[in-house]
C-alpha cells in the first residue's frame, strides 16, 4: 500500500507537508506548507466566476445589431436596454439581469431564461415558445400578446404571469 511520505500528515483541509532538508538546501524544520485549501480557495475567488461568464463578444454582438442567435449571455448585465425585435432564439440568458428591458416583439423562443431577472421588462407580443422560464423573476413584467412557452398568446392585462 502507498501512502504519504513519513514527513506528510494528511488534514482535513487538504495536505500538510513537513520538510526538512540538513544537505545545503533550505532549513524548512517545522515549516507546514498547506495545499489543498489554497487552490480551494483560488477555485471559489476566481474559477466559479469564470464558470458562469458570457461571451464578451456575443454581449457586443447583441447590443449592436439586437441579433445573438444561440449565444451565451448567460449571467449578463442588460437592465434597461432597449432590445425592441430583438433576435435571441436559443440564447443561454440564464442569470442574466433583464430588469426594465425593452424587448417587445423580441424572439425568445427556445431560450433559457431559467433564473433571469425580467422585473419591469416589458415583453409585449415577444415569443417564448419552448424558453425556460424556471425561477425567473417576473415581477411587474409585461406578457400582454406575449407567445408564452407553451405556444399560447398571453391576454391583454397579463402583468407578471401570463393570463391565458
Amino acid at each position: 500500500m502507498v501512502g504519504p511520505p513519513p514527513e506528510a500528515e494528511s488534514s482535513g483541509s487538504g495536505l500538510l507537508i513537513s520538510h526538512q532538508n540538513t544537505k545545503g538546501g533550505v532549513h524548512m524544520k517545522g515549516k507546514k506548507l498547506v495545499i489543498g485549501s489554497s487552490f480551494l480557495a483560488i477555485y471559489l475567488l476566481y474559477g466559479t466566476s469564470l464558470l458562469f461568464a458570457f461571451d464578451d463578444k456575443q454581449l457586443r454582438q447583441l447590443k449592436k445589431t439586437s441579433v445573438c442567435q444561440k449565444c451565451d449571455l448567460s449571467n449578463a448585465k442588460l437592465s434597461g436596454l432597449d432590445l425592441t425585435s430583438a433576435n435571441l432564439p436559443s440564447t443561454n440568458l440564464s442569470g442574466a439581469d433583464l430588469s426594465g428591458s425593452a424587448l417587445n416583439w423580441a424572439d425568445l423562443s427556445k431560450a433559457n431564461l431559467s433564473g433571469t431577472n425580467l422585473s419591469g421588462a416589458s415583453l409585449f407580443d415577444a415569443d417564448l415558445s419552448g424558453a425556460d422560464v424556471s425561477n425567473a423573476n417576473l415581477t411587474n413584467a409585461n406578457l400582454t400578446n406575449a407567445k408564452w412557452t407553451n405556444g399560447k398568446r398571453c391576454k391583454a392585462g397579463s402583468i407578471g404571469q401570463c393570463k391565458q
